[in-house]
């Protein structure tokens, strides 16, 4: 991904800057983890991923916010440092804000949307982390 004006500084997601697929690590009710490959996109020093509102990942993140990412390839095999974070979904004014740079056709996590609406019919949510020393 070309760094433009909204996307140059990683912050402390840059070991996750160069990669377009990240091992999020979301956290079960009993505090058990949970590791999935998915496309991602770093920003102004967060991170952004999209899944589907049903979605395992989605109830996690619903009990807990707290996650982890590190860049992998897309089976999974980590390839760099892991960053701690905390996760929120965006509320609908948040999401076309974002959507501008990040689901535009040539944005980083376009075909991860339209993939999921295409061959899977479900509602799609955006998410955003944080580092988990950062403040909202």
């Amino acid at each position: 991904m070309a760094a433009s004006d909204d996307t140059a500084d990683p912050g402390p997601f840059g070991p996750l800057s160069s990669s377009r697929t990240a091992l999020l690590t979301t956290y079960r009710r009993g505090g058990e983890a949970v590791a999935t490959p998915l496309s991602i996109a770093v920003a102004n020093g967060r991170a952004y991923f999209v899944t589907a509102g049903d979605s395992g990942k989605a109830r996690r993140l619903s009990t807990t916010d707290r996650v982890t990412l590190a860049p992998c390839s897309v089976g999974g095999k980590v390839t760099g440092e892991t960053v701690e974070g905390r996760a929120r979904r965006l509320d609908p004014a948040e999401r076309k804000t974002a959507a501008k740079g990040l689901l535009r056709p040539t944005g980083p996590l376009f075909w991860s949307l339209v993939a999921y609406r295409l061959f899977q019919g479900r509602k799609m949510e955006l998410y955003e982390v944080v580092p988990a020393t950062s403040t909202r």
